[in-house]
């Protein structure tokens, strides 16, 4: 990717017209943001300073959990053009000035990916950036406490935020369960912090919740890389047993919600358990996963335009590969199998795809984590069975990475079929992933939405809850 990249960058230098404009003078800061896949910014601060003639420059990623600086590589500055690389991170960028708007206007490639990338004088702070009208502001109208409980069966302690109303009293109270990766208490992604959003329009309208980071993150112990969807509801369990120790928690309406990979999460800590009142399942499977995946291949390219023959042959080409994940072998015995398949399936892939990425990135892309081979192999049917507690069931028609349709037929299908009559099933028109009301509703759209979630969401569940009676178990 570097070399194709830095063949356009001298391209540009060997055919620039401008050499007779006056060149920026580079020293000192430049600020700029970059794209990510969620289609999240981040900023950029670019420092150069000039030493015998020469100039000399750092790279600052100050948005990252730790602020990280990386020395440029190489500097060229020709006319009009700026070109500049970090080899360190495989950072390029490739820009013009602009004496309108004084700016450098460009494109930089990071690794694998590329984004247009303008660089100014003038300082961005991060509230300039990814604006999130939704997030909540102190100070609050309701409490938050800060608390810790303990998974004593896997000896991890998790941290996270208790918030219910300000008046003393007994409220219902849901856990907020997270998605995949490696989440904050908030389920931060592309910017956007959906719990804390949820947590705010909960309390203000008389429920109580309990958010907490995920083992490994924040205030939390323990190690994240190694833990799979079964230790992770060993913690949401160990938040219920925290829930029932509180005098301010009305103990017959201790509910689960889970958002994406946290309503398998919700699905495991309820079944049979009658100390859960309910659960919430947003975006959540119904499928099981070695079948999602393969639906989600064909959604993405049909989104693409790929025809249906093509999008066939690429099912059938990765099915070896998916189905090694999806067996019963132990995760230290399919990695390497894993990632020879990989290597091989980049020998075999066309000039374009690696021109874009190497094949180390693509191993590494390819997640091949305890995390994801648990939900790679979990069968929602085994756990829903045995979910007799009120459930609802939410997603939006355009959510591209769990498809409403299939996945909410299959939960329904399976509650009521096992004799859970206190089943609500909702697609929301117009919503992805995220619930946000989107435009094209793909991944990389995400971080663009100013909406969070669409308000008819938290309406909708705030309203459930709160009719709910208060849950003794199922009747025998």
């Amino acid at each position: 990717m570097l070399k194709r990249f830095w063949v356009l960058m001298i391209g540009l230098v060997l055919g620039t017209t401008a050499m007779a404009q006056q060149q920026a003078d580079l020293e000192g800061k430049w600020f700029g943001t970059y794209k990510l896949y969620y289609g999240e910014r981040q900023r950029i601060i670019l420092n150069f300073e000039k030493e015998a003639g020469e100039y000399k420059g750092t790279l600052t990623l100050p948005d990252l959990p730790v602020a990280e600086r990386f020395n440029v590589t190489v500097t060229i500055q020709r006319g009009d053009t700026l070109l500049f690389r970090i080899d360190e991170i495989r950072f390029a960028y490739a820009g013009v000035w602009d004496p309108a708007t004084r700016q450098f206007k460009g494109n930089a490639s990071f690794g694998p990916d590329m984004s247009a990338v303008n660089f100014g004088r003038k300082e961005i702070e991060k509230g300039d950036i990814n604006k999130r009208p939704q997030e909540p502001k102190p100070p609050f109208s309701y409490l938050t406490e800060e608390v810790q409980f303990t998974n004593t069966k896997e000896k991890v302690t998790l941290g996270g935020t208790f918030t219910r109303p300000r008046q003393f009293g007994l409220y219902p109270v849901v856990i907020l369960l997270g998605g995949s990766g490696a989440q904050t208490r908030d389920d931060e992604m592309a910017g956007h912090k959906l719990f804390l959003v949820l947590a705010d329009y909960f309390a203000k309208n008389g429920i109580a919740t309990l958010r907490y980071d995920d083992r490994g993150v924040g205030a939390s112990s323990g190690q994240f890389d190694t833990a799979t969807i079964y230790n992770f509801a060993n913690d949401a369990q160990a938040a219920v047993d925290y829930l029932n120790t509180r005098r301010d928690v009305y103990k017959q309406k201790i509910g689960v919600l889970g958002h994406s990979e946290g309503a398998i999460i919700a699905q495991l800590v309820a079944a049979n358990n009658p100390s859960i009142a309910f659960v919430i399942s947003m975006a959540g499977i119904g499928l099981p996963g070695r079948e999602l995946v393969d639906l989600q291949t064909r959604i993405k390219n049909k989104l693409e335009g790929v025809p249906d023959s093509l999008a066939n042959a690429q099912v059938q080409r990765m099915k070896p590969y998916w189905d090694l994940l999806a067996g019963d072998q132990p995760v230290s015995v399919v990695r390497p199998l894993a990632e020879a398949m990989i290597y091989k399936l980049y020998d075999e892939s066309p000039a374009e795809i690696k021109q874009s990425t190497t094949a180390e990135e693509m191993v590494k892309g390819a997640n091949i984590t305890p995390e994801a081979i648990s939900v790679l192999r979990y069968k929602p049917l085994e756990q829903l069975k045995k979910i007799k507690c009120p459930f609802m069931a939410i997603n939006g028609t355009n959510d591209v990475q769990v498809d409403a349709t299939a996945n909410l037929n299959a939960i329904e299908r399976i509650l009521r079929e096992n004799g859970n009559g206190f089943t609500t099933v909702r697609q929301f028109q117009g919503l992805n992933h995220l619930f946000q009301r989107c435009i094209t509703c793909e991944p990389d759209e995400y971080g663009e939405l100013e909406q969070t979630i669409d308000p008819l969401v938290p309406e909708f569940m705030a309203h459930w809850i709160l009719q709910l009676p208060p849950w003794s178990g199922p009747k025998i």
